[in-house]
């Protein structure tokens, strides 16, 4: 940061710095790079990490704020780049979602497949480690919906969004109670 007494406005040096054509050229090599490496990532972690958002969508989030807020707190960070950079995160957020919809296996490469944890009552536990999820997790995402009884569940589903979908018998049984006090008694 410089000082107050150092600084002269000069509008050009605001929006172009004291940068050469390369730093963009470098920027868009930087920004290709690192959110397509972020994907990976956070697609790696998991359904659990980004919740209700796609991972594209956190990406789009954390990585629009960090150039919007360094472009914003930053004298040294010149308009031009910033707006190249939020131009280019805007540009690879449309084409992620673009060949997403366009391209069935890059699909099943950055989106989460939907997993099947409960049937007719009873824990899929074999896809379980699809999510590495286990079936405390299930039960708290079950009770979370409402379910008091293993035994209500026709269906549950482990969406994109870390959700579960839950589909109910019309008319349930209460059975294998999955309450925090009464789990032990389901071993």
């Amino acid at each position: 940061m410089i000082e107050g007494s150092e600084y002269i406005f000069d509008l050009s040096k605001i929006f172009f710095g004291d940068f050469t054509l390369f730093i963009y050229l470098e920027v868009i090599l930087r920004v290709s790079i690192i959110m397509l490496y972020t994907i990976l990532i956070i697609r790696w972690i998991g359904k659990r990490v980004v919740g209700g958002l796609g991972s594209a969508d956190v990406l789009l989030i954390v990585a629009m704020g960090s150039a919007v807020g360094d472009a914003m707190m930053y004298p040294s960070v010149p308009l031009s780049v910033a707006l190249t950079v939020i131009t280019l995160i805007a540009a690879f957020q449309k084409l992620y979602v673009y060949i997403g919809i366009k391209y069935e296996p890059v699909r099943k490469i950055t989106d989460p497949k939907v997993t099947k944890l409960v049937e007719n009552g009873q824990l899929l536990k074999e896809n379980f480690t699809e999510d590495d999820i286990d079936e405390f997790e299930v039960y708290m995402l079950l009770r979370q919906q409402g379910i008091k009884f293993l035994s209500e569940v026709e269906h549950a589903y482990y969406e994109q969004s870390g959700v579960l979908s839950v589909y109910k018998f019309d008319d349930p049984k209460s059975e294998y109670s999955i309450l925090p006090e009464h789990l032990d008694n389901l071993k």
